[in-house]
């Protein structure tokens, strides 16, 4: 049994790997092209604008790994999910108005809470895959809606492609998942 749920999760997580990738392309290239437009392309070493020292952490330590030649495009490239996400946290709340709704199209005006808090859920999910960790206790058909709508918001090409390639509702079991007497909820279907 336990070699069993050790390949589900495997499973799953492989799954997950499309629309996870997808979602952290397209979220990277929208910031980085809305806030270029707005503050030039090297807007994200710029103190004034990037406050918390966690996300400046992350574009030094990527400027450190890639050399002082490096262009803004390979920085933008090497530095983590979690600054991309972190974009939408409230320390951030400066931006979200005026430079980051605009890259969200989701028809009406999204609060920033309405992206960080599935951004953040999301961003978990990403590391609890990347250190090959158990997903298959988490409610994961709620978190991949999540992920579609927020790639739906930046774009609807983006999405219909993910929706073409990913294999998560085919390697989903469409039963509970019960180990042991225990059943998890979340993992009721």
């Amino acid at each position: 049994m336990a070699l069993q749920l050790y390949g589900l999760n495997l499973a799953i997580s492989e799954a997950f790997y499309t629309s996870l990738h997808m979602l952290e392309v397209t979220l990277r290239n929208a910031v980085q092209d809305r806030m270029t437009g707005l503050h030039g392309p090297l807007w994200f070493q710029n103190p004034a604008i990037i406050h918390d020292v966690t996300q400046q952490r992350n574009v030094a330590s990527a400027v450190q790994k890639l050399g002082a030649a490096a262009t803004p495009s390979q920085i933008v490239a090497e530095v983590t999910f979690g600054f991309w996400t972190g974009m939408f946290d409230h320390k951030n709340n400066a931006l979200w108005g005026p430079c980051l709704r605009p890259i969200f199209q989701s028809g009406t005006p999204l609060q920033r809470k309405t992206v960080a808090k599935p951004l953040y859920e999301i961003r978990s999910l990403r590391n609890r895959i990347a250190h090959h960790e158990s997903i298959i206790q988490l409610d994961l058909p709620h978190v991949h809606v999540e992920l579609c709508q927020i790639l739906g918001w930046l774009s609807t090409e983006a999405l219909v492609w993910s929706n073409q390639h990913c294999r998560f509702q085919a390697v989903h079991p469409q039963t509970p998942i019960i180990i042991g007497n225990l059943m998890n909820p979340a993992l009721v279907l």
